[in-house]
């Protein structure tokens, strides 16, 4: 169960990963070996799984997203889903409800890395059918888990 403390840490951390134990103890007026011993353990507890950049997918040469519905065979949902995880394109799946079984965010170099990757996906005898639609403008996209307990539409 997370505190108060916790969260506030966790805060921290989200703002940026790369602060000292000792700074994030300094910001929050208490001491840096409470710090390492809270985020030693919320990474013990898989509350932290792990640190990573906040990379610029299109300055990196990933200039395309798209959202891909995926209606699979009954029964095939998660073998089909562990496939195309593997693809180094695909940014997440998740098993959805409606007219698709899972819906993929990938990104794509341009539109022909695109259309190789569903025609590609396309060949694959559970894959029923597909609905994919290109992202025009990004409004928002943030990885980092909302921490604070006040309501998430609260600022």
């Amino acid at each position: 169960m997370l505190d108060e403390l916790d969260r506030l840490i966790l805060q921290e951390l989200n703002i940026d990963a790369r602060r000292s134990h000792r700074e994030i103890a300094q910001r929050l007026k208490i001491s840096p070996t409470t710090v390492s011993h809270r985020v030693a353990r919320l990474e013990k507890d898989g509350v932290i799984r792990g640190y990573v950049p906040l990379l610029d997918d299109e300055l990196l040469g990933w200039d395309l997203t798209a959202t891909i519905g995926i209606r699979i065979s009954k029964g095939r949902v998660r073998e089909v889903e562990e496939r195309l995880a593997r693809d180094l394109r695909a940014y997440a799946i998740y098993d959805v409800t409606g007219d698709f079984d899972a819906l993929l965010i990938g990104r794509f170099r341009d539109r022909r890395d695109l259309d190789r990757f569903v025609k590609h996906a396309l060949q694959d005898p559970h894959v029923e059918r597909t609905n994919t639609q290109v992202v025009l403008n990004r409004v928002k996209e943030d990885r980092r888990v909302p921490v604070s307990v006040r309501s998430a539409g609260n600022p």
